[in-house]
């Protein structure tokens, strides 16, 4: 396939310039964990005017794992909501791993995939909301939704909801919220668990605290601290294009 690379790069450019944090941003984060190990901490930047938003995050390793891992993640989208419903208009996401760099960009039905060593591969975007504007910004238990990771689909199945008392030990969120477990249905037929709890929080709904059940590995679980400013662990904040594809020296 030709390279889009071109084309790709300033498409990029004008997705991170929209997606930029303004005064009116809203910061949340979120310590991660890997079974009983801290795993990394997670910023989220959330913007809203009028039916629009941007929401984007940014991802960092920590702890013992970062001696075993090195990777690195932002991710940003913009869309608009339906009702409280978030449909997503463009979504990006950047990773980094051990000196390789991947970058996606899912847009106007189409899907563009950019690697630091090989050239830019063209696909057909999958269809639904991307997976983070439906987990961060839905308000309530969803049932049937189909969402992608900006290549692949997958369906959410509601298992059971239910209101419950929140109790976690400071500096996370503590107090009333509602539980939503679900499954969620890959396209080769396996299926992931994922429970989450959301919350008002300052007068908003939003996650406080999510865990990811894997056949075979230790549970992955994210909490949303209160009254936190991100301090010494907050993640990095999303990279230009020319940091996200430069090699690596």
């Amino acid at each position: 396939m030709r390279s889009v690379a071109p084309r790709f790069c300033r498409v990029a450019l004008i997705a991170i310039a929209l997606l930029a944090p303004t005064a009116a941003a809203k910061n949340l984060f979120y310590d991660a964990r890997v079974g009983w190990l801290d795993a990394g901490a997670i910023n989220i930047t959330f913007t809203q005017d009028g039916d629009q938003y941007e929401l984007s995050g940014s991802v960092r390793v920590r702890g013992a794992i970062a001696k075993l891992v090195r990777w690195r993640g932002w991710f940003a989208a913009t869309g608009k909501f339906a009702g409280d419903w978030p449909r997503t208009d463009a979504y990006l996401l950047m990773e980094e791993n051990r000196g390789e760099r991947e970058v996606l960009l899912s847009r106007g039905g189409r899907t563009v995939l950019h690697g630091s060593h090989r050239d830019s591969e063209e696909l057909e975007g999958p269809p639904g909301s991307d997976i983070m504007s439906v987990l961060f910004l839905a308000p309530h238990c969803l049932d049937g939704a189909v969402v992608h990771d900006g290549e692949d689909p997958y369906r959410i199945r509601l298992r059971k909801s239910a209101p419950v008392e929140i109790k976690q030990p400071q500096p996370w969120y503590s107090g009333a919220g509602l539980r939503c477990d679900y499954d969620f249905r890959y396209r080769d037929g396996s299926t992931r668990r994922v429970s989450l709890w959301v919350a008002n929080v300052q007068g908003e709904p939003w996650p406080v605290r999510i865990r990811v059940r894997v056949p075979l590995r230790p549970d992955g679980l994210l909490r949303l601290r209160v009254g936190a400013d991100g301090g010494d662990d907050a993640a990095p904040s999303i990279p230009s294009m020319q940091e996200a594809t430069a090699p690596t020296p």
